[in-house]
């Protein structure tokens, strides 16, 4: 099986204008991801996944800059996009990781892609429960990213998971992590707003006055040794949560056609 990590990243942000670019660690959100990602020891590649739009040709120049391949697709189709990234790359299968997510676990990635490997009946729709809203990958496999293009309802899949959960057609796997210092669910480890921004470089330079790489394990070490950086975003759950539902409802309420 050749598995691939597709960087899900556009620079088309509103509530927090060019977060994809906004610094960190000694690049960008986007650098720092990337350059995580790239420790991964079971993905054959690391990809940027973008957009055709004008905008996002500065984050490819970025990926290039650090020697990672970017595809650029689909503008507003999401899942067109990473089905054209893994046709391009030959993926039999790619772990999804969205460009708000600078700690994603990437230890967690390779268990998804392990899982992945030996799942029989393979397994179309992967990921993990328990974790940090932020810290969890998005396996998919190539043909059921196939399938879903060739079914699906909208066009506009900004929002994309219920197309797998929702259909009994698809096998769907919640691995479960039950490691108390990681199994914290309630920990908002997601770019979207000011204060999410203000804990992930408190984080950064926290970890680099220690001289440890921000893994996702060091970073969940270093928050539980500062709750009031872990709770300095606590408050923006309820407006993310808000935005994630009316985008669900536009979803349902403008069906479009398929890819």
């Amino acid at each position: 099986m050749r598995a691939g990590i597709l960087l899900s990243a556009r620079d088309k942000a509103t509530r927090l204008p060019g977060k994809a670019l906004l610094p960190l660690a000694g690049g960008t959100v986007t650098q720092f991801l990337l350059r995580r990602l790239a420790t991964a020891e079971r993905a054959g590649a690391v990809v940027l996944a973008t957009s055709t739009d004008p905008r996002d040709a500065a984050l490819c120049d970025l990926a290039a800059a650090d020697g990672f391949a970017a595809f650029r697709g689909s503008p507003d189709d999401k899942l067109r996009r990473y089905r054209d990234a893994a046709r391009a790359h030959r993926f039999d299968f790619v772990v999804v990781v969205d460009g708000d997510d600078p700690f994603v676990s990437v230890a967690h990635i390779d268990r998804i892609i392990a899982f992945a490997a030996l799942s029989e009946p393979p397994a179309d729709f992967v990921t993990f429960d328990r974790l940090p809203l932020g810290a969890t990958g998005f396996g998919v496999g190539a043909a059921a990213l196939e399938r879903v293009c060739a079914t699906r309802p909208e066009g506009d899949t900004e929002v994309w998971g219920h197309l797998f959960r929702d259909d009994p057609a698809f096998r769907c796997v919640d691995l479960v992590e039950d490691d108390p210092r990681l199994a914290q669910p309630d920990l908002r480890l997601t770019l979207d707003f000011p204060e999410d921004y203000a804990l992930f470089r408190a984080v950064v330079e926290g970890l680099a006055a220690e001289a440890r790489h921000p893994s996702f394990e060091a970073v969940m070490d270093w928050l539980g040794r500062n709750p009031r950086v872990a709770a300095l975003n606590r408050g923006v759950q309820a407006s993310y949560e808000a935005h994630f539902a009316a985008s669900r409802a536009a979803v349902t309420r403008t069906p479009r056609a398929g890819c």
